[in-house]
């Protein structure tokens, strides 16, 4: 009996040695499997987050170069160098890195992608010994960069000369600039105080045509938003390519204080200069200028002294010097009562009914942002100093909602849709720029009006001069990352 147990005993070992024998065979190729396939994991995720970066570090680089030519060769070249910064040979002891040349295609209107691939070899430690050799681990990405048409609109108020903030904002709006690829990006110049002037039109021929342009303001005036980012919107829609990211990008250190508006002329002034019930404020068909040249009046309520000071502004289509603080009297307005005595300020505003609720842009003056009071004929009263600031900031805040809304431009009768505009406010002005109205302005996700289904924009603030160049720097990235 004894003798049976122990013969079962050896027969249970032998069984036990082929077991753990086929075990080892089987066990080997699945550790080798486990340890490799781990290690071609770390390498694929590595390798593809390099791929990744380089073609977004690509489609940054087609702003450089002076041409497509010479921009597509530096994606290329920015392509290639970020993979090989970011996985060098032998990582994980991988080897053979190859990096095919980037391709840049440009087939599609109003956008460039870039594709970067690259490629690495992992020689198998463990699963060699089952004939399985050398892996290759490969990573395709691309990035698609939109074509940037942006419409700079600068605030060149004399709040700007007061505050020692007018040589900064010019540095930093020179510098926005060099972030746009010239013959492919549309970059064009808005300024703006009490009058405003289309210093460079919308082209992608901008450089250096729009730094020469920021460089040389002269810092003076009043403060004419609305009017602005609508002259602004003119450019965009008028260039019409709806393919592109378009974006209006308004810099202001203070809140509006002007608007541009037909002024109804009542029966009894002695404006003989006009017949009777003309607007001799602004002309959509100009007024001459001596000289030959042309112009257009412009009406602006000063939202910072008496009720009854309204000025009558004369702005210069071909960007004429700015003179007497930018406030210059109506032309043809010598026998005026607004204009009598004329040294810079029209106290009597009997020539006039009252102020219409909307400019000659169609944006609304009444449009229940603020609040305003009006006449028994239905015009803004001119008696009621809380209508000035008023009507001032509902015309900005009417421009940037009709303007998101693709409206159409009275005076050229285009229009345009899914414009983007971000705002930097400078906050060092006596009267700074308001927060509320700017978020607005932007459709920033925080705007208690913020429209989801309308392109967002974001407002930055900027509490010193000191703080222009990361604000123009912040939204110079935005317009880039929206347009990949």
């Amino acid at each position: 009996m004894i003798s049976i147990i122990k013969h079962k005993k050896r027969g249970e070992r032998g069984i036990a040695v082929m077991l753990s024998a086929i075990f080892l065979i089987l066990a080997i190729p699945m550790v080798g499997l486990v340890f490799d396939g781990t290690l071609v994991f770390v390498i694929k995720d590595r390798l593809q987050g390099a791929v990744d970066g380089a073609a977004l570090a690509g489609a940054r680089a087609l702003a450089r170069g002076a041409d497509g030519s010479a921009q597509i060769l530096a994606a290329q070249n920015e392509a290639t160098a970020y993979v090989k910064m970011n996985y060098q040979n032998g990582y994980l002891f991988s080897n053979g890195l190859t990096i095919s040349p980037p391709t840049v295609d440009t087939s599609v209107a109003f956008q460039r992608t870039v594709s970067v691939t690259a490629q690495a070899s992992f020689p198998a430690f463990f699963l060699r010994y089952i004939n399985t050799n050398a892996t290759t681990v490969a990573a395709t990405a691309s990035a698609t960069r939109k074509d940037v048409n942006v419409m700079m609109v600068l605030d060149r108020s004399g709040s700007m000369t007061a505050s020692g903030s007018c040589a900064p904002m010019q540095a930093a709006a020179t510098n926005f600039v060099n972030f746009f690829a010239p013959q492919r990006d549309n970059v064009g110049l808005v300024t703006f105080a009490s009058s405003i002037n289309v210093d460079f039109p919308l082209a992608n021929t901008f450089s250096p045509g729009v730094a020469n342009a920021i460089n040389s303001l002269v810092c003076q005036g009043s403060t004419s938003t609305a009017a602005a980012i609508w002259q602004a919107y003119q450019q965009l829609a008028t260039l019409n390519q709806p393919g592109a990211l378009n974006v209006i990008l308004l810099f202001t250190d203070g809140d509006p204080t002007g608007v541009t508006v037909h002024m109804p002329v009542a029966n009894g002034s002695t404006c003989t200069a006009f017949s009777p019930g003309a607007l001799p404020l602004l002309s959509p068909d100009y007024y001459p200028m001596p000289g030959g040249g042309k112009g257009y009046l412009q009406g602006v309520y000063n939202t910072f002294a008496n009720a009854n000071q309204f000025f009558g502004l004369l702005k210069e289509s071909n960007g004429g010097v700015i003179t007497n603080g930018d406030i210059n009297a109506a032309v043809n307005s010598d026998f005026c009562a607004f204009a009598q005595g004329w040294s810079g300020q029209m106290t009597n505003t009997s020539d006039f009914l009252g102020v219409p609720v909307t400019d000659i842009y169609g944006n609304s003056m009444n449009s229940g942002y603020q609040a305003v009071t009006l006449t028994g004929n239905g015009f803004i009263n001119l008696g009621n100093s809380s209508n000035a600031p008023a009507m001032a900031l509902n015309a900005g805040d009417s421009a940037a909602t009709r303007i998101r809304n693709g409206a159409v431009d009275p005076i050229t009768g285009r229009s345009l849709n899914n414009i983007v505009i971000f705002a930097i406010g400078l906050g060092n002005a006596t009267v700074p720029p308001n927060g509320a109205f700017l978020v607005r302005v932007a459709n920033d996700p925080a705007s208690p009006i913020y429209d989801s289904a309308k392109p967002a924009g974001s407002y930055i603030f900027a509490a010193t001069a000191a703080d222009l160049q990361p604000a123009f720097q912040k939204v110079a990235s935005e317009i880039l990352r929206i347009a990949k």
